[in-house]
């Protein structure tokens, strides 16, 4: 089940329904136990036993962070050692899903090197999906509580209705339980903004996938292989990379937007996770607005705790280069995704050492402000290539492609796509003008309008589903 799916909407449907009729205040542990069902049948709907897993991290999780809560301060190695229970079961359970095959395969390859015997064989498991996303809400909740800065809840169906709550389950935003859970006892009534609000919302998240995500990936699917083609000319290969860039914004910020539209009707506000981030003047600013909710995840649990800016410029440049590596490891077990972190993590380094990053750039000369911008929209594109492509050989081989600039003319397919891509364009170039207060945002009208073109659309233009991008993940 996907929220691009017919299972999903009549899910959802069954959901509100509950929602609309079931007590007053919906905070009753009636429409708390129909969202639980509800999460625990969008995650088995595939794989049944995966639930199983979902549930003893959960567990576990749950039980460590009373215990933490119990413990006194002084006993500083017992705090520590559950922190580690915890934490070790989340990242044990992640590393042999995720990384088991990758590992092993290490393992291999360095036994064949060294002649020391047959390979071993692979796992061969199925990735739960979501797993890399309800892993680090589960984490932050329990690092939360050993810092003391929640404290745990006595409740486990509430907890589990933080970590199995559907919109955000197998995709994000990643929700920390200090948004989520006070938000469980609040009392929430349909009001007219809140149905505005979600429509809004679900239309624009279904127009992105349906419409340009879908749409696009075609293009990207059927001729992506031409990038890294020894005769494949400087235009093919940056048509592509642009087609990329447009496909995986508006397949994830479509995915984000259906989660955050279908939370805000069922009575929950989830974080936003994009903010138009090919507007973004520095590589800082692209992380502060591309997939937000991870970027914010990985300086408060990792960069910060590390020492983040604090140590010294070396020890600065190190913390963020391995981050970024880690980030990038994050999204796949495959050498291209730590390639397309260290690129940024090298870009990040960089950027800071030459007083970069900061914004706004006061003292700084407009024309390198717009020349950094070119730079860092450029270094962007070509890191996606790293991240599309099957191998790191191959993803060298598109970029060699791309900056041969042997241009030509452009092929009629490279016309008929930008179609697809336009309403990225505009939203981005309206999200830039309105930032600056060049316009207002649009009104109720104006909205009304747009859903009334968007879902047009969605009727006429939409094409066969392509897998959700970030599901592998």
């Amino acid at each position: 089940m996907n929220f691009v799916s017919w299972a999903f909407i009549i899910l959802f449907l069954v959901v509100l329904a509950a929602r609309l009729t079931i007590g007053r205040r919906k905070t009753e542990p009636a429409y708390e136990g129909v969202l639980i069902v509800a999460g625990a049948v969008f995650y088995a709907w595939h794989v049944p036993v995966f639930l199983l897993i979902l549930l003893a991290s959960t567990s576990v999780d749950y039980w460590a962070a009373l215990l933490l809560f119990r413990t006194p301060d002084h006993q500083r190695t017992r705090r520590l050692l559950i922190l580690l229970v915890s934490l070790g079961t989340n990242l044990g359970l992640l590393g042999v899903f995720k990384y088991g095959d990758l590992a092993l395969r290490a393992v291999g390859d360095m036994a064949e090197f060294f002649q020391l015997g047959p390979r071993p064989g692979t796992l061969g498991w199925v990735l739960p999906i979501g797993i890399s996303f309800y892993t680090f809400e589960a984490m932050s909740y329990t690092i939360d509580v050993y810092r003391k800065e929640l404290p745990p809840l006595r409740s486990f169906p509430r907890f589990f209705l933080f970590i199995s709550f559907f919109p955000h389950l197998v995709a994000g935003p990643i929700v920390r339980a200090g948004q989520f859970l006070p938000q469980i006892s609040r009392p929430r009534r349909l009001a007219w903004p809140v149905v505005s609000e979600g429509v809004w919302l679900l239309t624009t998240g279904f127009f992105l996938k349906m419409v340009c995500a879908d749409n696009i990936a075609q293009y990207v699917d059927a001729y992506w292989p031409r990038g890294y083609a020894a005769d494949t000319d400087a235009t093919m290969a940056g048509w592509l990379a642009l087609m990329f860039s447009a496909q995986i914004f508006a397949d994830f910020a479509g995915y984000s937007n259906i989660g955050r539209g279908a939370a805000f009707l069922l009575g929950y506000r989830l974080p936003v996770n994009f903010n138009a981030p090919y507007i973004a003047g520095s590589f800082k600013g692209f992380w502060e607005r591309w997939h937000i909710t991870l970027s914010q995840w990985l300086r408060d649990y990792l960069y910060r705790p590390l020492g983040g800016n604090r140590a010294g410029q070396r020890r600065t440049y190190a913390n963020l280069m391995l981050v970024m590596l880690l980030g990038g490891l994050w999204h796949g077990a495959a050498f291209r995704f730590v390639a397309w972190g260290g690129i940024h993590g090298a870009a990040l380094a960089l950027e800071r050492l030459f007083g970069l990053h900061r914004s706004p750039p006061r003292g700084r000369h407009w024309l390198v402000t717009l020349l950094w911008f070119g730079v860092v929209q450029v270094v962007v594109l070509v890191a996606w290539v790293f991240f599309r492509s099957e191998t790191v050989a191959n993803g060298v081989q598109f970029v060699a492609n791309l900056i041969e600039f042997d241009f030509r003319m452009p092929e009629r397919i490279m016309l008929s796509s930008g179609l697809f891509v336009l309403p990225i364009v505009v939203h981005h170039g309206w999200s830039a003008v309105e930032e600056r207060g060049y316009v207002r945002p649009p009104g109720p009208m104006f909205r009304a309008a747009l859903v009334g073109a968007m879902l047009l659309a969605i009727a006429t233009l939409s094409t066969s589903p392509s897998a959700f991008i970030y599901f592998q993940f």
